[in-house]
């Protein structure tokens, strides 16, 4: 009785949850879509040059498609030039201009910083705006079509629009349709991936499912290239609680450092892990993938850095 009397004196140990087992690994899923970005700072002439050099690379596979040795896949070699085309047939590799308004002005951005108008809220608003009713809603921000939104030719509805909106923010909503939809991204209930706690009560893991309920992206992987003025070297920047981008830096920085020889590589992580919070222009994809090299005045186009810029790239691709 004395010993039973001393175990039920004992404080309990409280029983913490296990985290939730991966059902689907995140390396299964085939990568197919790779769009790389450039211009979405429009005076950052480096990412603007890389993806003028990837059309010209693609003009020069498609012309010597026939003729293997005219387009030689040198990926090995980081002394020869890589066709990212030859090199990496599996993938699906687009470009895009992000910002060609400030770049032609040689400006950072016209009114906003378009690395900061990809939120889910930003776009909801700029929805809510062009559905000219006002309502916020998940509903009104899907309804708009881009085809005949931003494509219309009514001028006197575009100047009205430019005069309510910044251009950026009108270029986010683009982009996101281009590469997206992301829009959609807090509109489903997640009920079906539940656990539960210590008390018994459900709980569902952020994100879980979120993939399976919404509509995929169009792009599975967005690669953003930017410079800075600071003498950062390179930098890797990827979200919080991505698998497949975290050992992808890992590889990359492998990359860059033994095969290139460039000893200043860095990994950056975004600290937030829900894509639908994050207002980088990168997260409209599957998964986003930042590369950040400097330092690099503004405006100024050097070619040691497009040299680490493409080092990063190609690593990466």
């Amino acid at each position: 009785q004395q010993q039973q009397q001393q175990q039920q004196a004992k404080p309990k140990q409280r029983q913490y949850p296990h985290a939730p087992i991966a059902t689907v690994s995140p390396f299964s899923r085939p990568v197919k879509k790779v769009v790389v970005v450039g211009g979405t700072h429009g005076n950052e002439y480096t990412g603007v040059w890389c993806i003028k050099s990837i059309e010209r690379q693609r003009e020069l596979f498609d012309g010597t498609s026939s003729s293997s040795s005219s387009s030689p896949s040198s990926q090995g070699d980081p002394a020869q030039p890589v066709n990212v085309f030859a090199s990496f047939p599996s993938l699906d590799v687009d470009t895009l201009l992000a910002n060609p308004v400030a770049h032609m002005q040689n400006k950072r951005f016209v009114e906003a910083d378009l690395n900061r108008e990809f939120s889910i809220d930003r776009l909801k608003r700029v929805a809510a705006v062009l559905d000219g009713n006002g309502n916020d809603d998940a509903a009104s921000a899907s309804s708009c079509d881009v085809a005949t939104e931003f494509c219309s030719t009514d001028e006197e509805r575009n100047l009205m629009l430019g005069a309510s909106l910044p251009h950026e923010a009108l270029r986010a909503r683009e982009i996101e349709a281009l590469l997206g939809p992301k829009i959609l991204a807090e509109s489903n209930t997640l009920s079906s991936s539940s656990s539960h706690d210590v008390d018994g009560n459900s709980v569902v893991p952020e994100d879980e499912g979120e993939e399976d309920t919404n509509p995929a992206p169009l792009a599975d992987i967005v690669i953003d290239l930017h410079t800075t003025t600071c003498n950062m070297g390179i930098s890797l920047i990827i979200p919080e609680g991505d698998a497949l981008m975290s050992a992808a830096a890992a590889y990359v920085m492998h990359s860059c450092r033994a095969k290139y020889g460039y000893p200043h590589v860095q990994i950056l992580m975004h600290a937030l892990p829900k894509r639908k919070h994050r207002m980088n222009l990168s997260s409209c994809g599957r998964h986003g993938f930042t590369v950040e090299v400097g330092p690099v005045p503004q405006g100024v186009l050097r070619h040691d850095v497009v040299e680490k810029t493409e080092a990063a790239l190609h690593s990466l691709l």
